[in-house]
């Protein structure tokens, strides 16, 4: 459980205990209404009873008051923990949390040394470490396979983010499964940049739906 679904859980359970309080004390006061009612049909010609008839209206009324305004109070409190709770609920929905940003800025980085890489390929000074880099760039690619957007997040933020997951992986399998010189020939490299792009537009996707500044990684890297 994370620290947002704490504060999920506790506001909404903070808040049921204040409305039933709510209902109890609006219960209590609409009783003492009943009380205060037959109190004032008394009558009585004796002064100290008729004293005393006001002194018991009077306290009722007080309590009545009190129970009013406590009553308020609560139901302010119970929906500030009601609107606590769904704020919540509907930020993690629409947020990536902090492991799925991890994965985002992996994948990023994963994109942009294989670009880097095929730039070399490209133009022919890639040297023999050109081969062992890709294929540690597919391994690390491949481990998307395991990856999937979080439960909390709504439906349509879960199959973006898998979509570009899921192309991440396609990518890693794709490259592990070629011959690691594809790079010399034309054909294949070009089918391969294109699997690249299509991942790239997935990414972009991703970053326009949940406000990730590209150039803030850019400058990290």
């Amino acid at each position: 459980m994370t620290t947002l679904d704490l504060i999920a859980v506790i506001a909404l359970a903070s808040a049921i205990l204040f409305l039933l309080f709510t209902v109890l004390l609006v219960v209590l006061r609409v009783r003492l209404g009943g009380q205060l009612t037959k109190l004032k049909r008394v009558r009585t010609k004796n002064k100290k009873k008729r004293k005393r008839l006001v002194r018991q209206r009077r306290a009722v009324e007080k309590k009545r008051r009190k129970y009013m305004i406590s009553a308020l109070a609560l139901f302010i409190l119970g929906s500030a923990g009601v609107g606590i709770s769904a704020y919540t609920i509907y930020y993690q929905s629409t947020n990536l949390n902090q492991k799925e940003q991890e994965q985002i800025v992996k994948g990023y980085y994963y994109l942009n040394d294989i670009e880097d890489q095929l730039m070399l390929a490209e133009s022919g000074t890639g040297g023999e470490e050109l081969s062992s880099d890709l294929t540690t760039l597919a391994s690390r690619i491949g481990a998307f396979a395991v990856v999937r957007a979080d439960y909390r997040l709504g439906s349509d933020y879960q199959q973006l983010l898998n979509r570009y997951y899921s192309s991440l992986k396609d990518l890693g399998i794709n490259l592990a499964s070629r011959n690691l010189t594809f790079y010399d020939n034309v054909e294949e490299l070009a089918d391969f940049k294109e699997d690249v792009a299509k991942v790239r537009s997935n990414q972009k996707e991703v970053f326009k739906a949940f406000s990730v500044n590209e150039d803030s990684l850019k400058e990290q890297k």
